[in-house]
């Protein structure tokens, strides 16, 4: 009895650790984050695979530390000197001096340690932003799976005072499924309504011998409330084993909940199931991330599974902007007139939303319009003059065309072409009437012949 004491204090020990350790990160936001990417590898064995230590949204770094973990059984690294190599991050890509070194804490355990530093360069020389501490290149040995576990990572500032930050581990697998928890939302057809509530299921796929487990899930509390958290049939197996299950709300938008068998022998679970279901009300419309953290397995020698997990994402937004008309002030015009258009949007999804209109007359466009945040089923008119001036002369087909909203469905009434048609014609300059001159030019000219012969004959006569 003793004993099982012993091992649950040891448990709430740890979930009060991860409790303690989620409320500090859901505070800093803005931290400096190291983390393995990609997140997720893979290679058959004989292969070998790289593996980037990447830093994010850093600030004034002099130093930098970290210890990376593996199951030494599935991957290796054969050579620290030549398989870890220094990134760019520090010496900013080759301008600064940085000492660089790793090795092994314990080869046979899958476990290394890297360090980087500068030498001797000023204070100024800090680095800043995002970059790669460090690349790792593993052999596979066997199928399996396992963390790229981060550990006693470590930041320092010119001074050697410590920055704050976080670290994300990577994931490797081959031959097998490496345990996954997910969020489960429901299938919906139509958006939410604020006052609706529904059903968020934690699941988790393809474990072995779980005891014990524990998550956060956080979301944007304008848009979402939970209402309430519940055990799902996992880890009590049908209720045929007893557990110790508990959630908290830290702050607003987050829920933490741990659950651990507590029943005589201990009966751990395996396989796929739902661990618990979180009941939320909808507030507002909206979208939100159900991001999932701080998440823990551990076996029943209180040894963590490695695992990866997902996120899931709600939106209850129904975006859906439509042009109503296009119309023209007059149909025929002279060139180098001034036509009026009139186009009438409207926005038919549920909140308010910016977008553009196009106007177009045949494939030249003639105007952008801005609207600028069209509440929910309210129309819109847009007028613009269109000077038609250099404008060949021809028939011009107008078009208006509304962006295209994120997550929009109905786009086919984004687009509408006016019904008739602009004719534009070109100016008719006023032309000299030649041919009345032509008349009188050639009556002229006869006449002057008739006189000609007539003087002449006259002039015969008398002589």
């Amino acid at each position: 009895m003793r004993q099982k004491s012993l091992l649950c204090l040891t448990v709430v020990l740890v979930f009060l650790s991860a409790f303690a350790f989620s409320l500090k990160t859901s505070v800093a936001q803005s931290e400096a984050v190291i983390y393995v990417s990609p997140e997720m590898n893979s290679a058959a064995p004989g292969e070998s695979f790289n593996i980037m230590v990447e830093i994010k949204q850093a600030e004034n770094v002099y130093s930098w530390q970290f210890k990376l973990s593996y199951d030494p059984t599935v991957l290796e690294v054969q050579d620290v000197e030549e398989d870890v190599q220094e990134g760019g991050f520090l010496s900013q890509g080759g301008i600064y001096k940085t000492q660089f070194y790793a090795k092994f804490v314990d080869n046979e355990a899958g476990n290394l340690v890297v360090v980087c530093f500068f030498l001797g360069e000023p204070r100024d020389s800090s680095a800043s932003g995002a970059g790669t501490l460090a690349t790792v290149t593993f052999h596979v040995k066997d199928t399996g799976y396992t963390a790229l576990l981060l550990y006693d990572t470590e930041l320092l500032d010119y001074d050697l005072l410590e920055l704050p930050h976080t670290s994300e581990p990577g994931y490797f697998e081959y031959g097998v499924s490496i345990p996954s928890l997910t969020v489960v939302l429901p299938s919906i057809v139509d958006p939410l309504t604020p006052g609706s509530t529904f059903n968020v299921n934690i699941t988790i796929t393809n474990v072995n011998n779980l005891y014990s487990w524990m998550f956060c899930l956080s979301w944007d509390p304008t848009v979402l409330n939970a209402t309430d958290i519940q055990e799902g049939p996992f880890l009590n197996q049908n209720g045929s084993q007893t557990t110790a299950f508990n959630g908290t709300y830290p702050e607003a938008g987050t829920i933490c909940v741990n659950c651990t068998l507590v029943s005589q022998p201990i009966v751990t679970a395996s396989g796929n199931g739902t661990l618990a279901t979180v009941v939320f009300s909808v507030e507002h419309y909206g979208d939100t991330l159900l991001d999932l953290h701080n998440t823990t397995l551990l076996d029943d020698n209180l040894l963590e599974i490695s695992h990866v997990s997902e996120d899931g994402a709600f939106t209850n937004v129904m975006g859906d902007i439509a042009v109503k008309s296009v119309e023209a002030s007059i149909y025929n015009v002279t060139v180098g007139e001034t036509v009026s258009i009139t186009v009438t949007v409207e926005n038919e999804g549920n909140v308010a939303e910016p977008f553009d209109v196009l106007v177009w007359a045949n494939i030249t466009l003639v105007r952008i319009i801005p609207v600028t945040d069209l509440a929910s089923g309210d129309q819109k008119t847009l007028t613009l003059d269109w000077n038609t001036q250099n404008i060949a002369e021809g028939k011009y087909i107008i078009k208006a065309e509304a962006d295209i909203i994120p997550g929009e469905t109905d786009t086919a009434d984004n687009t509408l072409v006016m019904d008739d048609a602009i004719q534009v014609t070109a100016q008719h300059t006023a032309q000299f009437p030649t041919t009345p001159v032509i008349a009188v030019v050639t009556v002229i000219a006869l006449l002057a012949i008739f006189l000609f012969y007539y003087t002449r004959r006259k002039g015969s006569s008398k002589a």
